[in-house]
């Protein structure tokens, strides 16, 4: 038996500003047949207690339930590694397990801890490791831009707003590869050696860039600060629907589903607005090995919930 954890970043929950629209109640509706599918009891009214990455994580994986700035500052770090911002040095989450595998991205380094035997970091460097595709010249704009001047900068910017390339770099490029990297991640759950598998992903994160095919492409993520809060929400929703399609192939593929106690979350929602419907509604599920699906309409505090879940 081993434990998933998958957190979506930055994804709205069923009760949020992006669910009031006609679109969202659909995405809704998705998300709902998605759950029921697969067994998993969900909440369609909770919220995170913080509206940023850092503070929100950080406080999940200590199981800290209440607003402090003592869980932040105890627990995380300024990187000293050039391409990761924030190292987490206090996880007690982590120190449940015996053997964890790790997929994450390069805001946030949860390998630290003693019990992670296998770390990926998204890295547009070597995209193999992910077996996924970039053209050369794109490869090479991009790490030029994350090494370089202001003028490389400019340069991977001119060259993707005109589309002679597509971008590698966070989170474009871990929106264009997400499927890749929930293979990857499906590699190490079918593996059988870990307890846990941590997946913290920049998707549906800004910018948005997905189609309703689910194909991310910069003429979409190119202009997102242009947008008005309608078409903002409008295209949060196209993402959502992208995550679904997203989690409805990657769980079919599970070996023995049934052995896998499985949440899918988000940190905070879409921050379309600092309404807290905008900024703290979150996407929150989870499969347990035994339970049957159900619902729980009252609001709740994600953190609190995540930590009494953990606890059992």
């Amino acid at each position: 038996r081993s434990t998933v954890i998958l957190i979506f970043d930055e994804m709205s929950g069923l009760s949020s500003l992006a669910s009031e629209s006609h679109e969202g109640n659909q995405v809704n509706m998705n998300f709902i047949k998605l759950f029921n599918k697969f067994n998993f009891n969900y909440y369609p009214n909770i919220f995170s207690i913080y509206d940023n990455t850092v503070s929100s994580i950080s406080s999940l994986i200590n199981f800290n339930t209440k607003l402090d700035t003592e869980t932040r500052d105890e627990s995380t770090i300024a990187s000293k590694n050039y391409f990761t911002e924030y190292d987490v040095n206090q996880n007690k989450l982590f120190d449940k397990y015996q053997s964890i595998s790790v997929i994450q991205n390069m805001h946030i380094n949860f390998c630290n801890n003693m019990n992670v035997k296998s770390c990926y970091q998204y890295n547009p460097f070597n995209l193999d490791i992910i077996n996924a595709k970039s053209n050369n010249f794109s490869k090479i704009i991009s790490i030029w831009s994350l090494n370089g001047s202001i003028s490389a900068k400019f340069f991977w910017r001119l060259l993707k707003q005109i589309s002679l390339i597509d971008s590698n770099l966070e989170p474009e490029g871990e929106k264009r590869f997400i499927n890749e990297i929930m293979n990857y991640s499906l590699k190490k759950i079918n593996s059988k050696k870990y307890d846990l598998i941590f997946l913290h992903v920049l998707v549906p994160h800004l910018p948005y860039g997905f189609n309703k095919e689910c194909e991310y492409k910069n003429e979409i993520s190119n202009l997102n600060i242009y947008l008005s809060i309608e078409d903002k929400i409008k295209q949060h929703n196209i993402e959502r629907n992208c995550v679904i399609n997203i989690l409805d192939q990657f769980l079919e593929k599970i070996n023995r589903i049934e052995n896998h106690k499985i949440f899918i979350l988000s940190d905070h929602g879409s921050r379309i607005t600092k309404d807290k419907k905008s900024s703290l509604s979150t996407i929150f599920a989870v499969k347990k090995f035994d339970a049957q699906n159900s619902y729980k309409l009252y609001e709740m505090n994600m953190h609190e919930e995540f930590k009494y879940l953990n606890d059992e």
